[in-house]
């Protein structure tokens, strides 16, 4: 492959015209220097090992196309296309660095990385266009000279019919990619300089301090011997924290991560979970942990203001986390989907966050629920980062999957010290219709408050239209179905609920019915709990809401059943991986009763049995063979349905939301407020396939509101759906949400007027 050029071979910006603009309020010349020093803080700030003169020379030439005369006129005088810029921007790159990947950073910087090899095409393509290429550099940019010989061009293309290829070479790539991506966004929208906070000092809780449950003695024990441990670790890499639910995860994790950060000097703390439930859940700890300044939230869901107490516009800064969801303070909070793109996504955008994880320490929370045919691609990458940028891992979890060869930090042989509750497996299986009897018959009902967990959302919506007059108590409803302003409010009568129930209190009993949404990292408990057949660690994971804070005086009971539909189809299979459900029913069935103390080990002997035979997605292989452009789903879909994007109208606020997003054409400078507006509206959003609603419209079509808006309608250019508040109880229930055309039990159809 081609070399670099002499050090001392330089040109600069500023030789460019003083009337030529990158955008309409920023000179192209300023642009240009204004994304290098960005970009070149960026890779100091984080410790990136790139070649600063190759970087620098990335990032002055990343937009060089922009000064053709014809990009000018769209720009200022709004005439005409404008020019693809990107590619003949990375012809000044590609003759300046010698190098193929720094010419791709920018030659994708807009749109997505591609396959190495379609990246050798695209250029062998381009094998008789020197002359060509050359003479519109010249006349874009008169004042460049470092133009390639005839003689050095053909030897550049010849290297590209045998380039070898490589994990190396992929990270020299990803990283040019991520700084330049992220330094071009900054400068365009008016970050001047960086303004990281340093890692905040962290406020330690004391689990035994007042000793309320008889769990907290037991909690600081576990809490003291990890950070012990943890003063034992002697460089970053791979680790593992296995821990009992109940055992206070989050607050371990993060004072570790915060320890070890320390300890090495680095500034940054990422804190991945699976669902959005969980992190919002899991911010307030951290803020509390940390301060709330220096703690943020980064999901599709999490908005902020963008205005200071003043009202003023707040600074371009701090716009970057709103604008492209950028990791911009010491402690971040985000989803395992974003880290997983933040690593594979091809995309610009998806790349930015990437360089944040040198030199960071990053605690990935429930792994277990990412497909086990990633685990072992996964684990070479964690391994892989940590080797060469030095970031730490830590994985954890009460149901440790193999991800890697990580080295253990909790107490060895640590077991949970009381029997908070135990299992009975029933075999074979049961038609949901008599899930009733089942929890009459083998589950002490009327003996406190009850958790009943499903694998889909219309089983749970039957289950509790046929329990909820049957069990004593308040009985609640979450799914996926329900809009999340509608879910956070069931969490916080849950918990009033669960402070009032407490039979220590002699409070109310309650119950719920869920889907999977309460299965890792929610904090309730429960006297009871019904699992619908499922992969072993979400059974385990679900059993963790059963006495979690040993508030009875004896065990609390699971239950296990494999339900069927009407078909005779099991419910679990339209969720999980066969693999997972044929492991999972061959250990329960062996097993058929057990106590939480026997979880450790039939967790282990489930995860071997997993990977015996199991064929691993080419994660890993891919990244060595230069297949960049191509990404795997971190987490299996588990409904391949074509869904449709829904808002709720369950106030009054989200009409007057969706009006001005509709209505107001939205130029870069606005943004900001668009994105705000989006997630204020997300907050009322909920995803539902296609053929129900459907179904609703074919049904309600004769019917009429009050003010003439039909019940359910398209909304936004077809854009997507909108379920009216007349249509509140009918087609959205207050309680439960969603309500399919097919289980619709009320009559107020019967009237054509509403």
């Amino acid at each position: 492959m081609w070399m670099s050029r002499d050090a001392e071979m330089t040109w600069s910006p500023g030789s460019l015209p003083g009337d030529v603009h990158s955008h309409p309020d920023r000179l192209l010349k300023d642009h240009l220097e204004g994304t290098a020093e960005l970009a070149l803080e960026l890779a100091r700030k984080h410790g990136l090992p790139v070649e600063s003169l190759l970087l620098r020379r990335v990032a002055v030439t990343h937009d060089l196309e922009k000064a053709h005369p014809l990009f000018q006129d769209y720009l200022l005088k709004k005439r005409g296309k404008g020019v693809n810029h990107a590619f003949h921007s990375s012809c000044f790159t590609l003759d300046t660095t010698r190098n193929l990947w720094a010419a791709e950073a920018v030659r994708c910087h807009h749109t997505h990385l591609d396959d190495a090899d379609t990246a050798c095409r695209f250029w062998i393509k381009r094998e008789d266009d020197l002359a060509e290429l050359q003479s519109h550099m010249r006349e874009i940019v008169p004042s460049w000279k470092f133009l390639v010989t005839q003689e050095e061009w053909e030897d550049f293309i010849d290297d590209l019919w045998e380039v070898k290829i490589g994990k190396e070479d992929w990270l020299s790539l990803r990283s040019l990619y991520s700084l330049l991506v992220t330094a071009d966004r900054m400068d365009a929208i008016g970050v001047s300089s960086l303004d990281f906070d340093p890692l905040p000092k962290f406020s330690p809780m004391n689990f035994g301090k007042e000793e309320s449950t008889p769990l907290d003695g037991w909690r600081q024990s576990v809490h003291d011997d990890c950070m012990k441990n943890a003063g034992n670790i002697d460089g970053p890499g791979l680790y593992t924290l296995t821990l009992p639910t109940g055992a206070g995860k989050t607050t371990v994790g993060l004072e570790m991560a915060h320890r070890l950060a320390t300890k090495w000097g680095y500034g940054t703390i990422i804190y991945a979970l699976p669902f959005i439930s969980i992190i919002e859940q899991n911010a307030s700890v951290a803020k509390t942990l940390f301060g709330k300044d220096s703690v943020q939230e980064d999901h599709s869901r999490a908005y902020g203001e963008l205005t200071d107490d003043n009202g003023a516009k707040e600074n371009s800064w701090a716009r970057m986390s709103a604008l492209f969801r950028y990791w911009r303070t010491p402690v971040v909070l985000t989803t395992m989907v974003q880290l997983w793109d933040a690593i594979f996504d091809p995309r610009a955008n998806a790349s930015m966050d990437f360089h944040r994880l040198s030199r960071a320490v990053v605690v990935l929370d429930e792994p277990q629920g990412i497909d086990p045919r990633l685990w072992d691609g996964f684990g070479r990458m964690l391994s892989f980062l940590s080797e060469k940028w030095g970031t730490a891992f830590i994985l954890m979890t009460a149901t440790q999957p193999h991800i890697g060869e990580g080295r253990e930090i909790a107490p060895p042989d640590l077991d949970f010290p009381y029997n908070r509750h135990t299992y009975s497996v029933l075999p074979g299986k049961h038609s949901l219709d008599e899930l009733p009897e089942l929890l009459c018959d083998k589950l002490s009902v009327d003996d406190g408050s009850g958790l009943i967990v499903l694998n889909t959302k219309k089983s749970a919506l039957k289950i509790y239209q046929l329990l909820r007059d049957r069990l004593d108590g308040p009985v609640l409803f979450l799914s996926a179905w329900m809009a999340p302003r509608h879910r956070r409010r069931i969490m916080r009568y849950l918990r009033y609920l669960e402070k009032k129930g407490n039979p220590r209190r002699k409070g109310i009993r309650h119950h719920l019915i869920s889907t999977q949404v309460v299965e890792a990292g929610v904090d309730l408990d429960f006297d009871w709990v019904f699992r619908d057949m499922g992969p072993l660690d979400s059974v385990i994971q679900v059993a963790g809401r059963c006495n979690r804070h040993l508030n009875r005086d004896d065990p609390g009971n699971v239950l296990v059943a494999e339900l069927t539909g009407g078909n005779g189809r099991s419910f679990c299979g339209m969720v999980y991986d066969d693999i997972l459900l044929a492991n999972s029913r061959d250990i329960l069935a062996e097993e058929k009763s057990f106590g939480e103390n026997q979880v450790p080990s039939l967790v282990k002997r489930y995860y071997d049995r997993i990977l015996e035979g199991l064929s691993y997605k080419p994660v890993w292989r891919n990244i060595e063979k230069g297949k960049w452009g191509q990404k795997e789903d971190l987490i299996k879909k588990e409904d391949e349905r074509r869904n449709e994007t829904v808002f709720v109208e369950l106030d009054r606020h989200i009409r007057p939301i969706l009006e001005r997003l509709c209505g107001t054409k939205w130029s870069l400078e606005r943004l900001d407020e668009k994105k705000r507006l989006v997630r204020q509206a997300q907050q009322y959003l909920i995803e539902v396939p296609l053929k129900e609603l459907m179904r609703w419209q074919e049904k309600v079509a004769t019917v009429s509101t009050n003010d003439n808006i039909p019940l359910i309608s398209r909304y936004g250019e077809e854009e997507y759906w909108f379920i009216a508040r007349a249509a509140m109880g009918i087609i959205y229930d207050r309680v439960t949400g969603f309500v399919p055309a097919d289980m619709y039990d009320g009559s107020d159809l019967d009237d054509p007027f509403i």
